[in-house]
């Protein structure tokens, strides 16, 4: 499992506090993986983590599901990771999905005004730093 996420055997004997925060969640992840579970939850997996390694990471993340057929649940507050990462985004509000489609859909009828401004805020956030 530590080959599957791309460490190598060096990393058998280590202790967590001997790993960087992106090590860590790689062994988390192979830990997990190990058990043979028929779905996955990652529940903000990334989200202390800086953005190279936090890119490096949602790269994998997609590399191992594809490469073992995995089903994913994976938790964010994060838009842009959400739409990176997703097949399939499940929208909650107040303990409700408020829309479960795959992110084009999402993208392009919001099924109520709280997921379109949701999705509406990020990515007018990076159009203005495009233009700017």
């Amino acid at each position: 499992m530590l080959e599957l996420v791309r460490l190598d055997g060096a990393f058998e004997s280590r202790y967590p506090h001997e790993l960087s925060g992106g090590q860590q969640q790689r062994v988390g992840v192979a830990r997990a993986l190990a058990a043979k579970p028929s779905c996955l939850l990652l529940d903000e997996p990334f989200g202390a983590l800086d953005s190279v390694t936090r890119d490096a990471l949602q790269q994998e993340l997609l590399r191992i599901k594809d490469e073992l057929g995995q089903t994913i649940v994976f938790v964010t507050h994060d838009i842009i990771e959400a739409l990176t990462l997703a097949d399939r985004i499940a929208v909650m509000r107040e303990g409700r999905i408020e829309q479960m489609a795959s992110k084009s859909d999402i993208l392009a009828k919001a099924a109520t005004p709280f997921v379109k401004e949701l999705f509406a805020r990020p990515l007018a956030q990076l159009d203005a730093l495009r233009s700017s």
